[in-house]
């Protein structure tokens, strides 16, 4: 058996001090199925983000997040738009 995976990884910054990144893994030349994100502000994790190829997607922050509405809207729209640009 000749399994290869590959881990890759990916940053997008939403504002100078949002970021959000992505890892994603395949497994020989499958296309990738599934993101898995940490949403980041000011170097600590804030929330999660993920989304798969069928549809299933997530998002969650902390209780303290920090996030004003319109970053939180912000990041999302950024995670949806990198993820469907990876997905399709």
């Amino acid at each position: 058996m000749n399994i290869t995976a590959t881990n890759s990884t990916a940053t997008t910054k939403v504002t100078e001090a949002i970021r959000v990144k992505y890892r994603m893994s395949t497994r020989g030349t499958e296309a990738v199925k599934d993101i898995t994100a940490e949403i980041i502000k000011d170097e600590t994790t804030v929330g999660f983000f993920n989304a798969s190829r069928n549809g299933v997607t997530g998002f969650s922050l902390h209780e303290d997040h920090g996030l004003t509405s319109e970053e939180v809207k912000k990041v999302f729209q950024t995670a949806v738009d990198d993820c469907s640009e990876v997905l399709k």
